[in-house]
């Protein structure tokens, strides 16, 4: 991510960071679905609660992923060829083509345990294709001047702009991004997230949260520009409480009101 970029203009290098933001907050709310899909078939009345998340996971897939994929793979078809082009153009296929084909291989599952199984082959699916979307694949596209990444990016989702479709299990799960710390909190470990993604994974993660689910936040600085951008973003709707203060570590407890 710290890598620079030469991008063919001073708009491709504004397109190349906001195609990035929005896979860093993609792979946060996308850790909240599919996590939250495997809580609710874990409870006891995991039928419906996962056909719910299942739904809503598979929503989020089509909404974002599948169209963000299939235009970083298409966006190749108009690039100069050279053999770093040729190469992640065929990369980008096989991602457009493993996220297309896990997102609808979970849209069929009927069994809690078989909408989990898929959904973690989604995740891996996207996990993938976001890690070599970030670092690789848009930045060839952002230097080749004959692709322009502001025309290639799909249009921004309803999803994307904070109405993922939310989860119908009991407020006392968590978005199990991580190991838990409080009950029915999720640890989300803002220390391993890079710098400059981790705002966007953040707000990403939240935005996956149905109202009373939340998650732990933990971070080595008392996170008040993040506090700040999130009440900018999304004014009251989480509730957010210091639980540990410093000097060396903070820990927040942050709900979806």
């Amino acid at each position: 991510m710290n890598n620079l970029v030469l991008a063919s203009t001073s708009a491709e290098a504004a397109s190349l960071e906001e195609a990035r933001t929005r896979l860093a907050e993609a792979a946060g709310t996308l850790g909240t679905l599919c996590n939250n899909l495997v809580a609710a078939a874990g409870n006891p009345a995991g039928h419906e609660l996962a056909q719910a998340d299942q739904g809503a996971l598979v929503d989020f897939a089509e909404q974002q992923l599948v169209p963000m994929a299939a235009a970083l793979a298409g966006a190749f078809a108009g690039a100069t060829p050279s053999p770093s082009v040729n190469l992640l153009a065929t990369v980008a296929a096989g991602h457009n083509e493993r996220v297309s084909a896990t997102t609808k291989a979970l849209e069929v599952q009927e069994l809690p345990l078989q909408m989990v199984l898929a959904g973690g082959r989604l995740l891996e699916a996207a996990t993938a294709f976001i890690a070599e979307a970030t670092e690789l694949i848009l930045p060839e596209l952002a230097r080749n001047a004959a692709v322009s990444l502001a025309d290639s990016l799909p249009t921004r989702s309803t999803t994307e702009a904070g109405t993922v479709g939310q989860s119908q299990a009991p407020a006392s799960g968590g978005c199990a991004c991580g190991g838990h710390d409080e009950p029915g909190l999720a640890e989300l470990d803002t220390r391993v997230i890079p710098h400059a993604i981790r705002h966007s994974t953040i707000f990403g993660a939240l935005e996956g949260l149905a109202a009373g689910k939340g998650i732990l936040l933990i971070a080595n600085h008392k996170p008040l520009p993040l506090l700040t951008q999130l009440e900018q973003r999304s004014p009251g709707k989480f509730a957010v409480e210091f639980l540990e203060d410093g000097p060396e570590l903070w820990k927040l407890s942050m709900i979806r009101n």
